[in-house]
This record gives structure tokens, C-alpha cells and sequence, in this order.
């Protein structure tokens, strides 16, 4: 019985060190690349934006959501106002790759109209001014406007 005791001893400390630990509270998963679906289901981590009029995700380096500035502006203008492009007639002034000067008219010929600006920033055309109204010259030449599509506006 001496010896077998020491024996009982020996193999009780040896099963204790070999037992497995219980294993630790589980980490978060990581976030998953690329989860980041916006309201339209577009990932914008990847680069992807919503086009309305194309209604689909698009990279804008890859496909432009318009062809043109004019189309752009046309279609910006017809949703603010409730019309199709067809009724809006649309004449651009001036435009570079990323500023533009129209004047724009909702109705037949010979209907009053205004001037339209816009600006191209990241690849999408937005309108920053419309009307025939006061203008606020600083923010125009702040968003880097080119003094040549300001004229008669902000002299």
C-alpha cells in the first residue's frame, strides 16, 4: 500500500498538468472587409456609389454615371424640378473638367431662364448655383470657379 500510494500521487499530478484548460471567452469576430453596404447596397469601402439615373453601384473611375456635364446638369435639374429632360432646355456657356456655366429654361422659347454653375467633384457633376438671383461670390471663388465663368456675375 506504501508503494502504491506515492504511484496514485504521481499519476493524479501528471493527469492535472496534461488537462486541457477551459477554453477563454471567444474573441469578436473581425469585421469583415467590405461590409459596409450603404442604403442602396452599394460598398463604399470599395470604391462604389449610387448612380439614380443609372440606378446601379458604380466605381466612378470606371463608369461615369453620365456621359457629359450636360447630362449631369439636365438630369440634376429635372429632378429638382419635378421635370423631364425634355422640357428643360439646357445651353452650356463655358465648362472645363471640373467647372461649368449654363443657361437653363423650363419652357418654349422665348421663356425666362436662368444661370446654372456647377462643379465636378470626385467624378460627379452637382449644381452649386441656379437662378438669376443674388449670388454668393466668395463661396463660387472659394470652390475655385474660374474667374472667366464668373464674369458678369461676380466682376
Amino acid at each position: 500500500m506504501k508503494r502504491i500510494l506515492p504511484l496514485l500521487i504521481v499519476c493524479s499530478l501528471i493527469a492535472a498538468c496534461s488537462a486541457t484548460p477551459a477554453p477563454a471567452s471567444p474573441s469578436p469576430a473581425p469585421a469583415i472587409v467590405g461590409g459596409d453596404r450603404d442604403a442602396h447596397g452599394c460598398l463604399p469601402s470599395a470604391g462604389y456609389q449610387w448612380c439614380e439615373p443609372k440606378q446601379k453601384c458604380l466605381r466612378m473611375w470606371e463608369e461615369a454615371c453620365f456621359s457629359s456635364a450636360f447630362e449631369a446638369i439636365a438630369w440634376e435639374l429635372a429632378q429638382r424640378h419635378g421635370d423631364t429632360q425634355e422640357k428643360i432646355s439646357l445651353t452650356m456657356e463655358k465648362q472645363t473638367d471640373t467647372h461649368a456655366r449654363a443657361s437653363v429654361r423650363f419652357g418654349p422659347k422665348g421663356t425666362p431662364g436662368g444661370l446654372v454653375l456647377a462643379a465636378n467633384k470626385d467624378g460627379i457633376w452637382r449644381i452649386v448655383y441656379e437662378g438669376n438671383g443674388s449670388v454668393d461670390c466668395p463661396a463660387l471663388k472659394a470652390d475655385a470657379f474660374p474667374q472667366e465663368m464668373l464674369v458678369g456675375i461676380c466682376d
